[in-house]
């Protein structure tokens, strides 16, 4: 009896708010809260049910991805899949614009010779444009999940990961002359290139591992043996020091070019993702897709600073 009462109090009160919702001024879908619009791009218009007054509702939340460094021109630029877009800003954050203003899935991105590349695993393509987006062309298409990119600007090469084929490729810039370099590694993300030493590092998650080749994937080996959920990968040619963010940790970690001298430079960041190492002016780079910002810090993890904070769920 004491049961049947209690449902029937709830169905009672869920036909009375639902009433309520249907009758008001200012109908809501259940279980959205009332809109509101961000910094970021226009808002997407959204009808309720009644249909005689419209509302914003903010549907391009920030998940930030790869990011990549120009320090000659002084630029940030990174991918945000939660947009599907493609931004930059100068190096301390200010003067952030969208270069691209739509992209499906953007995912890894590099800069070479006044170009921007990136891969996109929603069309299944890598594409590149000139540094303030125009000029936007295909260079490859019908892959995979292409993830991340890397260019060897002295060979005139881009690298990229695919997770949906297992394997890693090289081309050149143009799109012409694909290879297979590494035709097995379990879910390959993040890449790099130590332009000094002529090698190509990349993580593999599904292996919780860190690898290094040569450019041609020759003499392939695991550096680091175990990393939880590393994500992105960047190199310090000068220094001798590769980088990379873990999902797993929480934390950004550093080595030497060998894997060897492991450390911890920043205790915490909820979901690292991306990382780029500006070496000439000493500083490291990282987005977090969790908290929805772009930090910075010296080599050594101190002065950590929050350069961008994007739009995110109130």
């Amino acid at each position: 009896m004491f049961y049947s009462n209690l449902i029937l109090a709830v169905v009672s009160l869920l036909a009375f708010v639902l009433l309520s919702e249907v009758g008001s001024a200012n109908p809501f879908v259940f279980g959205i809260p009332p809109y509101r619009t961000d910094a970021v791009g226009s808002p997407v218009q959204r009808t309720g049910f009644v249909g005689s007054e419209r509302r914003a509702q903010v549907t391009r939340l920030s998940e930030p991805q790869a990011i990549a460094v120009d320090h000659a021109a002084g630029q940030l630029y990174w991918t945000d899949s939660g947009t599907h877009e493609i931004y930059r800003a100068n190096l301390d954050g200010s003067g952030r614009q969208t270069i691209v203003e739509w992209t499906p899935n953007p995912r890894g991105i590099a800069v070479a010779n006044d170009k921007i590349y990136w891969s996109d695993s929603g069309i299944h393509q890598i594409n590149r444009a000139n540094l303030d987006g125009s000029s936007r062309e295909i260079l490859l298409t019908g892959l995979s999940d292409p993830q991340g990119i890397a260019v060897d600007r002295a060979a005139g090469k881009l690298y990229w990961t695919d997770t949906g084929t297992h394997q890693i490729y090289r081309t050149n810039l143009n799109g012409s002359g694909r290879q297979i370099l590494v035709k097995w590694s379990h879910k390959p993300l993040g890449i790099a290139i130590d332009s000094v030493g002529r090698k190509l590092y990349w993580i593999d998650s599904g292996n919780h591992q860190i690898h290094r080749s040569n450019l041609d994937g020759s003499r392939h080996h695991v550096i680091v043996k175990w990393a939880p959920n590393p994500q992105g990968i960047a190199v310090d040619d000068v220094g001798g020091k590769i980088y990379w963010t873990d999902s797993g940790t929480h934390n950004i970690h550093r080595a030497n070019l060998d894997g060897s001298g492991c450390e911890t430079l920043v205790k915490w960041s909820y979901n690292p993702r991306g990382i780029a190492v500006d070496k000439n002016g000493g500083k490291i780079y990282w987005t977090d897709s969790r908290t929805h910002q772009i930090y910075r810090a010296n080599l050594d993890g101190s002065r950590l600073e929050i350069l961008v904070a994007l739009p995110k769920r109130s």
